[in-house]
């Protein structure tokens, strides 16, 4: 008679306590990071697909889509990592991701050293809400995403058991919600949350940039420290924006409410032409582009300044309060 000799159950290969807590450590902080990156980004969908046509990333599929790729891979993978997963096959892709958010940080870090890239650029990793230095961009990425990386590596679950899929469909549900709410996020109610604008601010301490190439909102206009004045956030070569141009017109030469000053970060040749073109009676001012970004979502965006402080916000000026002078 054939004796068959029976194998024994594979067990799970278990990774000892102390390498279990670093890999939860680990996950927690780098899906922490990472979720707060795709919110930023969430609530200004818009600057993200700018920001990778400026980078030169949709040379391939369009700018839009690959934003969402990349806004559904961040959540996705911020979930599981948060969620304990620490398996292979999400670890490999969140490796690749990370990866890729320091070459991109690195990048711009050579070419400002370079002499390539200005002060005021970065990666946009965090959106618009946070203002970094090419080489604080670089070093805060390397020192934020790689230690909890290396943690998620030592203390990964080697376990042959079945996936964790309550924790896929949850990570799943939650980024199709995230491209959901993205999709929707630009009507939105979220200037407060998504931009750098807010009531109370004063003109002064809105800046771009480090060093000598720091450049405040009160260098490119200094007359809005005194008095009132209205400032109009404008793309000069917006058909919406031109066709407002006789009221802005009117308003400008009523007189009788604050000063109108239209802040554009178009280029100078533009400038030139639509001021020999448009027939504009307001004042015109060019601003770096990378000062006014962090203002707005949309344009035309317009705030009201009392001596140097931002007493309110418009997304186009209510011109029946404004002119008679503003109720205070």
């Amino acid at each position: 008679m054939k004796v068959t000799k029976l194998t024994p159950p594979r067990r799970p290969v278990l990774v000892r306590r102390p390498l279990r807590v670093l890999g939860w450590v680990g996950g927690l902080l780098l899906g922490a990071v990472l979720l707060f990156a795709a919110w930023a980004k969430l609530i200004d969908p818009e600057a993200f697909v700018e920001l990778i046509e400026q980078e030169g990333l949709a040379s391939v599929l369009p700018a839009r889509l690959v934003a969402f790729v990349a806004l559904a891979l961040e959540v996705g993978l911020g979930m599981l990592c948060l969620q304990g997963v620490r398996r292979r096959w999400n670890l490999i892709p969140t490796t690749l991701l990370v990866l890729f958010f320091v070459f991109l940080t690195g990048r711009t870090y050579v070419l400002f050293v370079q002499g390539k890239a200005d002060a005021a650029r970065g990666c946009g990793c965090f959106g618009t809400l946070i203002q970094r230095s090419p080489a604080e961009a670089f070093w805060q990425d390397v020192l934020m995403l790689v230690p909890p990386l290396v943690l998620l590596w030592i203390g990964r679950d080697r376990s042959v058991a079945a996936p964790p899929w309550p924790r896929i469909v949850g990570a799943t549900a939650v980024t199709a919600g995230a491209l959901l709410f993205a999709t929707f996020a630009p009507d939105l109610p979220l200037d407060g949350l998504a931009t750098r604008l807010h009531v109370g601010d004063d003109i002064r301490e809105m800046c771009a940039g480090e060093g000598k190439g720091r450049v405040c909102l009160a260098d490119v206009l200094p007359r809005l420290a005194d008095g009132e004045n209205l400032v109009l956030l404008a793309d000069l070569e917006d058909a919406r924006f031109v066709s407002r141009v006789p009221d802005y017109n009117g308003y400008a030469l009523d007189g009788k409410g604050p000063t109108l000053w239209v802040l554009t970060g178009s280029p100078h040749e533009i400038v030139q032409r639509f001021g020999l073109l448009s027939g504009a009676t307001f004042q015109i001012q060019e601003a770096p582009p990378s000062l006014l970004r962090p203002l707005y979502r949309r344009l035309p965006r317009s705030f009201l300044v009392r001596d140097g402080k931002i007493v309110a916000l418009y997304a186009e000026p209510p011109w029946d309060s404004l002119s008679p002078p503003v109720k205070r």
